[in-house]
């Protein structure tokens, strides 16, 4: 990095322009590499009232204490999940991006986007940030495994945390996508450990962290995991619900 390496990006900026991954407008000294800070506002933010399980925003009135239908029946080993945008639109085609297109750079901005939610930065503070893991295929075949990308960039921005890939795939499911909720819970179970040699402290807090929330069963299935290994303080988060 340093001085070469400003150097260097200044010369592919001038050769190839960056646009915006919201906009498509040219940018030229915004912070970010890839989100303009119009482009940020653009993306779909979840505002409270949300979901103290799974971080999902309550919409129209709330009556009593009316359970949560995107968490209905879950019961997770997370205590609480936390979600800084909806995956629709804007926020949905970049994640679409990351995980399909090979664009693993846009998690960076997109992660330095999401800290500027208050809640969002104060669920991940002081903790130690475990990314859901891909099967050695899965990650052989893509090249990166976004939540690892994810949990980096968001321990460099969040004082006190730290990054700690703690838990393997023991073997590969079937993408969850085009599942539903129960199969989706089935197709996870018992998926996840914690990796050889590594180890957990019960007084840490761990977070897993994830691209997308939708169900919860995959945090759900690592939060299980890291349990079994004995941690005692274990909640969530994605960088997106839905």
């Amino acid at each position: 990095m340093g001085w070469l390496a400003d150097l260097d990006r200044g010369f592919l900026d001038l050769c190839f322009p960056r646009d915006c991954a919201v906009t498509q407008a040219t940018m030229d000294d915004e912070p970010l590499r890839h989100l303009s800070p119009a482009g940020i506002d653009l993306l779909p933010r979840i505002l409270d009232p949300r979901c103290l399980s799974c971080g999902h925003p309550f919409e129209g009135i709330l009556e009593g204490d009316r359970a949560c239908p995107h968490c209905l029946d879950l019961r997770p080993a997370f205590g609480r999940a936390v979600c800084a945008f909806r995956a629709r639109g804007s926020a949905r085609r970049i994640v679409h991006r990351i995980k399909y297109e090979r664009c693993p750079f846009l998690a960076d901005d997109l992660a330095a986007a999401a800290v500027e939610d208050e809640v969002f930065r104060r669920h991940l503070a002081g903790s130690v940030l475990v990314p859901v893991p891909l099967h050695a295929a899965r990650r052989r075949d893509r090249g990166y495994n976004q939540a690892e990308r994810i949990a980096e960039r968001l321990a460099s921005l969040i004082p006190g945390c730290r990054a700690e890939a703690l838990l393997r795939k023991q073997h590969e499911t079937v993408s969850q996508t085009r599942l539903g909720r129960q199969e989706r819970r089935k197709n996870v179970a018992g998926a996840f450990a914690v990796a050889q040699g590594r180890s957990v402290d019960p007084a840490t807090r761990y977070v897993v962290i994830d691209d997308v929330l939708t169900t919860g069963a995959t945090l759900h299935a690592c939060a299980i995991a890291l349990r079994q290994a004995g941690a005692e303080l274990v909640d969530a988060a994605a960088l997106c619900h839905g």
